[in-house]
């Protein structure tokens, strides 16, 4: 069982929210812009957890599903680069 770091802050996840938001809209995170996007993130969030609620997914299922583990790779294709485009002589 995965150990708590602390309280939880809603108002964190609110503003990280928005920061991301604010990054993918303007590509600028400042503080000024953030606060632009909070009451939406606020929103956003909101609609999320009624969605997921309302589906039966529980946590770590939705963080599963948004952000899927990565395959390893195997030893010889770690130090493989990128193939040679056709075009290069």
């Amino acid at each position: 069982m995965p150990q708590r770091r602390g309280p939880k802050d809603i108002e964190k996840m609110v503003y990280e929210a928005a920061k991301a938001m604010a990054l993918a809209g303007n590509g600028v995170g400042t503080p000024r812009v953030v606060k632009l996007y909070i009451d939406d993130a606020r929103e956003v969030l909101l609609g999320v957890a009624k969605a997921a609620k309302r589906q039966g997914w529980t946590a770590e299922e939705l963080v599963l599903a948004l952000d899927p583990p990565k395959p390893k790779l195997k030893p010889w294709e770690r130090h493989q680069g990128p193939l040679p485009s056709s075009s290069e002589p």
